[in-house]
């Protein structure tokens, strides 16, 4: 069945923002009960470093190795040869995760003193007792990306986008009714238990899709060795991220304990926002890429990609500079309350602006990558990853022992990521206009010329909104409903004055978007 992107985008990025909108609240009650005291310091830190492993171990390379052998197969052999291999594949990323959960519980203390070494006293003690609760999680973390990614082969991407959301009411719910009786560390079981949820809910989906459900303890097989083979660079190339993010943690470990919980509610807040884009687009167009791929459809293959970049570059662009107007505002509306003051909502709104510059950079290097992976080109992103992973610690090293302090490593970030995304993209254009010199380039004058419009129409937007701000400035004053007056009244006006001027200039994403030429299995 053929359906446009647009129409699938919409569909994931409703989904996707309720579920976001959902975590952004998990995170709020959170700070209305913890603040950015020791107990925050410690959670966020029990709970980071088990996510980031995933992240660094597991996750990437599980949806981006899986996806492009699950339909070779599926296009050789069958469905039912690709779902036996599916059923493997999961068994063996479930064992895999085990292993790790076990060797994380017996060695808390090494790993915290590893990537958290500047925590002491009973900072450091209460995040020993939480990483030890919640490294279980990494079972159902890894064993539930396994199911995304065979979901997304079938063009389920529903399910995959709703699940987050489910867990994180769960979290919201639990905070309101059980936090006072159990405290941070009730909440540590509860996050345990979101993330067995999240792989539950799949299960009856992916018995839709004749998922077998067999348990294998013998993993010898062509395919499993072909994704291994494929997932140990992308391991590191798309480490990136979440290794940036344990270099802050282990660097602001030093600067102060609040630092671990600002820079964490900041760049959450980052990730989320950024996150509702990114994730619908990149995980939209990577079975597609990767269909086109097999099918060597070059043409297809490089559409895509645009396509994507353009839609980003719409979307995100804007959404940069008015972040960086509204920051401060956002952070007290979602934070300043309870244990969560005035001075959080300043240092974390700090924090924030520094993340904001690189949120381009962080949606282009997901489907450029993405791009790669359905080439089952591994070797370009482990390359280039390893080059900014080296520069992000040395630029981290240097911009937090400066006047910036923990902002510095925040910079440090959103600098590497813009970097790793335009590399990527000057690859990719390489190797297109190498393999096929009759091919538009990706980078190509009219992408260019798309990102000329779409930059006076945001830079003319937030002039517009900068003047209204300020004028609501002189009959407002600074309390969360009146910051939450401004921020609406401002993005609404901004929204239709950068509407107005892309329809003037000629931008015509939206036709683009509606064309039906991607087929859904």
């Amino acid at each position: 069945m053929k359906k446009s992107m647009l129409k699938t985008f919409s569909s994931i990025f409703i989904i996707t923002v309720i579920a976001k909108v959902l975590g952004l609240l998990r995170d709020i009650v959170f700070a209305k009960f913890y603040g950015t005291g020791f107990e925050a310091t410690a959670f966020v830190t029990a709970l980071k470093i088990p996510t980031q492993i995933v992240d660094l171990v597991l996750s990437s390379a599980i949806v981006s190795t899986f996806v492009p052998v699950f339909n070779e197969i599926m296009k050789k052999d069958g469905e039912k040869k690709a779902n036996e291999f599916a059923n493997k594949f999961i068994n063996m990323i479930a064992l895999i995760a085990t292993g790790i959960s076990i060797l994380g519980m017996i060695f808390a203390p090494q790993i915290i003193n590893l990537l958290a070494g500047g925590l002491s006293g009973q900072t450091y003690q209460l995040t020993v007792e939480l990483i030890r609760i919640t490294f279980p999680m990494i079972i159902f973390t890894a064993t539930a990306f396994s199911f995304v990614g065979f979901l997304q082969s079938y063009g389920e991407f529903n399910v995959p986008a709703m699940i987050s959301g489910i867990s994180n009411l769960v979290v919201i719910i639990f905070l309101f009714c059980f936090n006072q009786s159990t405290g941070i560390h009730g909440v540590a079981y509860c996050m345990v238990v979101a993330w067995l949820l999240q792989l539950l809910i799949q299960i009856p989906w992916a018995k839709k899709f004749g998922y077998p459900f067999k348990i294998k303890t013998k993993f010898k097989d062509k395919n499993l060795k072909k994704v291994f083979l494929l997932s140990v660079p992308i391991l590191i190339s798309t480490a990136v991220l979440p290794i940036n993010n344990l270099i802050s943690t282990r660097i602001a470990s030093e600067i102060s304990d609040s630092a671990i919980a600002i820079l964490d509610y900041a760049y959450k807040l980052y990730i989320v926002i950024s996150g509702v884009f990114t994730y619908a687009v990149g995980n939209i167009i990577f079975p597609e890429l990767s269909r086109s791929a097999t099918e060597k459809n070059q043409e297809e293959y490089c559409g895509l990609i645009q396509k994507a970049i353009r839609l980003l570059v719409f979307i995100l662009i804007p959404l940069t500079f008015g972040l960086m107007l509204y920051r401060q505002d956002v952070i007290s509306v979602m934070y300043e309350r309870g244990e969560f003051t005035a001075t959080s909502s300043l240092e974390t709104s700090n924090a924030l602006f520094y993340y904001i510059i690189g949120i381009l950079g962080a949606g282009v290097v997901e489907v450029m990558n993405k791009a790669f992976y359905a080439k089952q080109d591994t070797k370009t992103p482990l390359y280039v990853g390893i080059a900014i992973i080296i520069l992000n610690v040395i630029l981290s090293i240097v911009l937090g022992n400066t006047s910036l302090t923990y902002c510095g490593l925040a910079l440090a970030t959103s600098i590497t990521t813009l970097l790793n995304a335009t590399i990527l993209l000057v690859i990719a254009n390489k190797k297109n206009a190498s393999k096929n010199k009759k091919a538009e380039n990706i980078v190509s004058v009219d992408l260019l010329k798309y990102l000329m419009k779409i930059l006076i129409s945001a830079i003319g937007m937030i002039a517009v909104v900068w003047m209204w701000n300020n004028h609501l400035s002189t009959i407002l004053n600074k309390n969360i409903i009146e910051n939450l007056i401004r921020m609406i009244t401002g993005a609404g006006l901004g929204i239709i004055f950068y509407l107005a001027v892309t329809t003037l200039l000629k931008v015509n994403l939206l036709k683009e978007l509606t064309k039906k030429e991607s087929k859904v299995k």
